[in-house]
């Protein structure tokens, strides 16, 4: 059962190969020359020993003309060699260059549930080390199998041409060079599988090290932290090491083995047949050319065999991350458009283990160019709302409808275009500032750019980078603020035009006075769209239409600002809260002493 995977999973990477069928063609006929030309030559030998070295025939043109057509052959033989590799590698290069492209774009047509159980160092490892694996497998194990297997047939061809007596003494070793290659498969594949396991587990430590390093280092975790990468060291280096005593066994010792008891016999052969006649000198050299050159490619083939391995147990984790299972595009209809934006949620339910519900029975409506809030202490149900509605989960029970449409028949395009969304924690992308305005799309202008960045306060932080609009930033922009990244994420999402606005908590990072300076713009930014705002500070949603009050996944208060103060509940004791909050601020802030003069 095992043996019959590990042959699908290796029929699959070979059709990764049938766009460049025609390429791989010629590279196996060039092959095949090189390899035709290379086992012609010890019989131009033979012939040059037998008939003109041993019997003094020394007749100029004939030897002249023997010694052009064995330099010509090894030319051939070369030059092929040559084409051949060069065609063999860039094929075997753009193969690896379409799984890993395959693997890194269908990342983004997963579910986020994935991502809430997959370590990110384990799909880093899938997407670069397995890959890189198999690109071993089709740049060298590969293609120095066929040349091993087309030189050991040729071989075989040649010896059974000029003695086939002498033949049968050379090659009766061979079984037991396979037997050592099957053992080697047997024993070395689980070896392999958990190399990889352990590997992906060393990068999952390593990406959530450096991810957490202030807090690591804060809380002076870091012993602790390293004893556990050590320990997943200690395992991969166990696991090596059994590869090592496997490898030192079954691979090249065996190989030599094998060599040195075929070259016994073919001795033992020539033996018996000089008691009973003489023997051919040139015949003996071609016999001994043909072993060396058969157990060269041999030699080279159960040496790859580790990469055939690895390549075999890669590949099994790569076609693993692309059989995740994504809905298909063409189950929703992609006609259906959005164009006044009202949300209706009808008795939602949600649950992310299967146990408990996150959300229970969520039923309001937002009409087009309303303002919608959401607020709830933490784990209320919040943020669910708004990943069902960008559909990055599924939810169990009731319905969620767009222009009294359902979620499901609106193109995973459309939804992105027409729902702008600004999370709570803003990323920046390794880009000028522009770039991660417009993020690519040709239809976001220059002017519109500037537009959004003036519409939310963006542009005064951003005219006086050295730069401005130009200036690059380094990785997740490292070189900005929490308020200047969130600003920044507004003027993007702005750029997009959406027809529906969804802030999750996106005041969250920026201080009073930033928050102060957007909220004219933002105010103005609603008019004409519908807004679905999960806000922290009550202050930022005295203006809202409606504001749904959520508690253990459930709504427990909706109402205006105004007539949810005038009723006991927990909105109420929110406002309170925060507002003694902020006196108490105040007043430490009064209290605090000046400073001497100098």
């Amino acid at each position: 059962m095992e043996r019959l995977e590990k042959k699908k999973q290796f029929k699959r990477l070979l059709r990764y190969g049938l766009p460049y069928k025609n390429r791989l063609a010629l590279s196996f006929s060039l092959l095949m020359i090189a390899t035709v030309a290379g086992l012609t030559a010890p019989i131009v030998m033979k012939t040059f020993i037998d008939d003109h070295v041993v019997p003094g025939n020394w007749e100029v043109t004939a030897i002249a003309t023997l010694a052009v057509f064995f330099l010509g052959l090894y030319l051939i033989d070369a030059f092929m060699t040559w084409m051949e590799t060069v065609l063999f590698q860039k094929v075997a290069l753009a193969i690896v260059h379409d799984i890993r492209q395959q693997v890194f774009n269908h990342l983004f047509r997963l579910p986020m549930s994935y991502f809430d159980k997959e370590p990110v160092g384990k799909l880093v490892s899938r997407v670069t080390n397995d890959t890189e694996t198999i690109k071993d497998l089709f740049v060298s194990a590969l293609p120095e199998t066929l040349k091993g297997i087309i030189t050991v047939c040729g071989v075989v061809v040649a010896m059974f041409l000029l003695d086939a007596r002498l033949a049968w003494f050379c090659i009766a070793i061979l079984p037991f060079i396979f037997g050592c290659i099957f053992l080697y498969q047997k024993y070395s594949h689980p070896v392999f599988h958990a190399s990889r396991t352990v590997l992906s587990d060393i990068n999952t430590r390593i990406n959530e090290s450096i991810q957490g390093m202030p807090v690591i280092q804060t809380l002076r975790q870091q012993k602790r932290v390293s004893d556990q990468f050590e320990q997943a060291n200690q395992e991969y280096k166990d696991v090596q090491n059994r590869l090592v005593r496997i490898n030192g066994l079954l691979l090249r010792p065996m190989v030599h083995l094998a060599s040195t008891l075929a070259l016994a016999l073919m001795v033992g052969g020539f033996t018996g047949q000089a008691l009973n006649g003489p023997i051919e000198i040139g015949l003996l050299y071609a016999f001994i050319n043909y072993l060396d050159r058969m157990f060269e490619p041999l030699t080279h083939v159960t040496m790859q065999m580790q990469v055939w391995q690895q390549s075999v147990v890669s590949a099994e984790r790569v076609f693993t991350l692309i059989d995740e299972h994504i809905e298909s595009e063409q189950e929703r209809r992609s006609d259906t458009l959005i164009s006044n934006g009202k949300i209706e949620f009808r008795d939602v339910e949600l649950s992310y283990d299967g146990k408990s519900k996150a959300l229970d029975g969520i039923s309001f409506t937002a009409e087009p160019g309303q303002f919608v809030a959401l607020v709830g202490h933490t784990g209320s149900g919040k943020s669910s709302i708004v990943n069902l509605l960008m559909r990055f989960y599924q939810y169990q029970g009731g319905g969620i409808l767009i222009d009294d449409q359902p979620l499901a028949h609106f193109s995973e395009q459309e939804l992105r275009q027409q729902l702008g969304l600004v999370f709570q924690e803003p990323f920046v992308f390794e880009g000028s500032i522009a770039e991660n305005i417009h993020l690519g799309h040709e239809q976001v202008t220059d002017k519109e750019v500037w537009h959004a960045a003036q519409l939310v306060q963006a542009a005064g932080f951003i005219e006086k980078l050295p730069d401005g609009y130009a200036q690059v930033l380094g990785e997740r922009g490292q070189s900005l603020s929490s308020g200047e990244k969130q600003l920044l994420s507004f003027a993007r999402t702005l750029a997009q035009n959406p027809r529906i606005l969804i802030m999750d908590e996106a005041t969250a990072n920026i201080d009073s006075e930033t928050e102060q300076a957007i909220k004219q713009g933002l105010k103005t930014l609603r008019e004409g769209r519908t807004t679905l705002a999960i806000a922290h500070r009550l202050t930022t949603i005295e203006d809202a239409d409606q504001i749904l009050v959520m508690e253990k996944g459930r709504i427990v208060q909706r109402g205006t600002h105004q007539q949810l103060l005038s009723e006991p509940g927990l909105y109420l004791d929110m406002y309170q809260s925060q507002r003694n909050q902020i006196e108490e601020e105040s007043l430490l802030a009064e209290a605090k002493p000046l400073q001497p003069a100098m």
